[in-house]
């Protein structure tokens, strides 16, 4: 497909709903919506295009592509443009278009674009699992930062590992979500239980911090009908209306995290099971299935949880990262809750974090420009981005604003944003999201797994994770 059909790709689902009538694609957009617009179908191989914005001749194109991670949502879509047009009124040499895929398709559409040698300049918001997918396709940006002097005075070094791909810094600093644990305050006082440590190193109600008391906390916040809690010989676990734990919205390799960072591949390529991640999933497959104090995955789906665990009011704690905050705890369900500090595991403490940024493409044909963009877009124009996208920004002088704009947000919650900040550094290392081998059909044994471990009574936990290592193995040696 030509440069002239890739320009400003976004939802028109009216048109591409016909094309795609075995997929999922959002909602329609509004009819106001810019007319610059095509929806590319790869699953069909089918486009559907409409008129897309005079390319400027006295100006380079750069094409940011939109949807690989956030951004294609039908409200996000107008002001992406907005900051476009906002970006090509404030220089004249670049001319920014936006490139907007619905998430459902925009993995196979990227791959396609750079298998027909018509990659765009930058990706992004994405997060490490969205790179994942494509190694070795995004720029190493530090003879860029090198050769522009940019300034990365006020960002903490650790943040620059983090979006390190394959040993290269594959993006600038943007938005992270550190993991904290969040706890619904009225279960909490139902229970008359002190509320969790907010401090790292700070003890709960006399005892260590750590997994083993998290598994008795939650066992107590856990509640049959009768109003049983799980340490009762009288629970009855087929009639539970409360639960203790969950840990929230994440895979196989986010559960086993809350043990301790770890891969499942070696440095040679090799598949592994790091044996805190078998001790983790352990000791979560019997806190589902024994102790009853984590809803398996029926539970979660069930109308008592609707998909939403915390969220519905009905889960004492949650592990879980910031991007969790504003969007999803529904305040006539949850009234108050707070934030507190992640448990240890054999005296580590392992907080999992997300981040997202914006990368160039190794196929860019104007890198330097893309760079210049990139600049604009973490400096002068970051406001107007984390006002679409959120995220907890990774420079130091812009956190306070965000958070003050936050509180707003979840009020009349007031969490102790502190223990974010202090959940930065202990950000697992390596990431949970991290590149793995032939990634995508990897992920999918690691997304089967997790869901027998959640959806399987009676499973042989330890044969299930050998079969997991053996599968894996043979995923990795694929060409």
């Amino acid at each position: 497909m030509n440069r002239r059909l890739f320009a400003l790709v976004s939802l028109v689902m009216a048109l591409s709903m016909v094309l795609t009538a075995c997929a999922q694609p959002a909602p329609a957009p509004a009819a106001t919506q810019p007319p610059q617009i095509i929806k590319e179908t790869v699953v069909i191989k089918e486009t559907v295009a409409a008129p897309e914005p005079t390319a400027l001749p006295d100006r380079v194109q750069i094409y940011w592509y939109i949807g690989l991670g956030a951004g294609a949502q039908k409200d996000d879509i107008p002001k992406e443009k907005a900051f476009c047009d906002k970006f090509n009124a404030s220089q004249h040499e670049i001319q920014l278009i936006p490139v907007v895929v619905d998430n459902n398709y925009a993995r196979d559409n990227l791959k396609a674009q750079i298998a027909a040698g018509n990659a765009p300049d930058i990706v992004g918001p994405v997060g490490k699992k969205g790179r994942g997918f494509f190694p070795g396709a995004f720029v190493d940006l530090m003879p860029l930062i090198n050769e522009f002097k940019y300034d990365l005075s006020d960002v903490d070094q650790k943040f620059l590992d983090f979006y390190k791909d394959e040993g290269k810094v594959v993006g600038l600093p943007f938005a992270i979500f550190p993991s904290f644990t969040y706890y619904n305050k009225a279960l909490f006082d139902e229970a008359k239980l002190p509320y969790p440590p907010e401090k790292y190193g700070e003890k709960y109600d006399g005892r260590e911090w750590n997994m083993d008391t998290v598994r008795d906390l939650a066992m107590k916040l856990t509640v049959d009908a009768n109003g049983n809690d799980a340490t009762d010989p009288a629970f009855d676990p087929k009639n539970i209306v409360q639960y203790g734990l969950e840990i929230q919205w994440t895979d196989a390799r986010g559960y086993a995290t809350a043990f301790g960072g770890g891969a499942l591949v070696d440095d040679k390529g090799n598949a592994q099971v790091p044996e805190h991640w078998k001790a983790a999933w352990e000791w979560m497959y019997k806190g589902m299935w024994t102790d009853h104090c984590i809803p398996t995955q029926a539970a979660v789906d069930s109308d008592l949880m609707g998909g939403n665990p915390f969220g519905s009011g009905v889960v004492g704690m949650a592990f879980c990262h910031l991007w969790f905050a504003p969007c999803c705890i529904p305040k006539e369900k949850v009234k108050e809750w707070g934030i507190a500090a992640m448990p240890s595991y054999n005296g580590t403490v392992t907080a999992k974090l997300h981040g997202d940024t914006f990368s160039i493409m190794a196929g860019s044909k104007h890198p330097k420009e893309a760079f210049k963009v990139l600049s604009y877009m973490l400096g002068e124009g970051s406001a107007d981005l984390y006002a679409i996208y959120g995220g907890m920004p990774a420079r130091k002088a812009q956190q306070a604003a965000f958070f003050e704009e936050l509180s707003k947000t979840v009020a009349p919650s007031k969490p102790n944003w502190q223990v974010a900040l202090d959940s930065i550094q202990y950000f697992d290392d390596p990431n949970h999201e991290a590149g793995l081998p032939n990634y995508a059909k990897a992920d999918e044994a690691i997304l089967a797994f997790g869901t027998d471990l959640r959806s399987t009574p009676n499973l042989d936990v330890a044969k299930r994770i050998d079969d997991l290592k053996t599968a894996l193995d043979a995923i990795y040696k694929e060409k």
